[in-house]
């Protein structure tokens, strides 16, 4: 996607995310194994300006070890959220793991 494309889908989400009276949650999907990238960032500058409730999903956990999901999902908390005032979890869609915490999360919005 070019900036050009990038700047016009950014201004139409955070019109979005600041107009809209029908969010009872934002649900941001980032990928676990991976540092945040610079959209990752921006998107999350959106989220954060509307006061909106969101979940963070670290998706692609399966992708690693088992043994790293956890410290992997508090990392990239710490880069996004330090004030660790947001939801972060680890997800798979391909294998449907970890899937549990997931609705139980989702579920308290609806």
């Amino acid at each position: 996607m070019s900036k050009q494309e990038q700047a016009k889908v950014g201004s139409f989400i955070e019109e979005y995310l600041q107009k809209s009276k029908k969010i009872a949650l934002i649900v941001f999907v980032i990928d676990i194994r991976h540092e945040p990238t610079t959209n990752d960032k921006l998107m999350y500058d959106y989220i954060f300006k509307t006061n909106l409730p969101c979940l963070v999903i670290a998706n692609k956990a399966d992708k690693i070890a088992i043994t790293k999901v956890d410290s992997m999902v508090e990392n990239l908390q710490k880069t996004l959220n330090p004030l660790k005032d947001m939801v972060f979890l680890p997800f798979s869609s391909e294998r449907k793991v970890y899937t549990q915490k997931v609705w139980e999360e989702l579920e308290k919005y609806f």
